[in-house]
């Protein structure tokens, strides 16, 4: 095997592997389980709760470049991805790139301002 290609079969072995059995054993595991149940309602919660909190992280407390970024900017990206969210049909991802593209054109703005 050549030396270059031996960091990527440690990724796929180490990486990939170990995730990808876990869910397709999540897919047999979870065939019959009514999605309605007041287990998956609170793991439904518990999810939605940790992405919130995700989001309020990076927003207020950010890492690496994004603290250059304004609080501002960093802040009504939000907004406007929630709002293209609604308005263009509850499409996941448009909501994203929509508040994608506000934050890279609204940090791009205050660059050159």
């Amino acid at each position: 095997m050549s030396e270059a290609l031996w960091p990527y079969l440690v990724i796929l072995l180490a990486g990939v592997l170990p995730n990808e059995i876990f869910r397709v054993a999540a897919v047999f595991l979870s065939r019959g389980i009514d999605e309605e149940s007041e287990l998956f309602r609170w793991i439904r919660v518990v999810a939605t709760t940790l992405l919130a909190a995700v989001v309020c992280r990076l927003i207020y407390s950010p890492a690496a470049a994004l603290e250059q970024v304004p609080l501002a900017i960093r802040a009504s990206a939000l907004p406007v991805g929630i709002a293209a969210f609604f308005l263009l049909r509850r499409s996941l991802v448009l909501g994203i790139l929509a508040g994608e593209a506000w934050f890279v054109l609204a940090a791009w703005w205050f660059g050159r301002a």
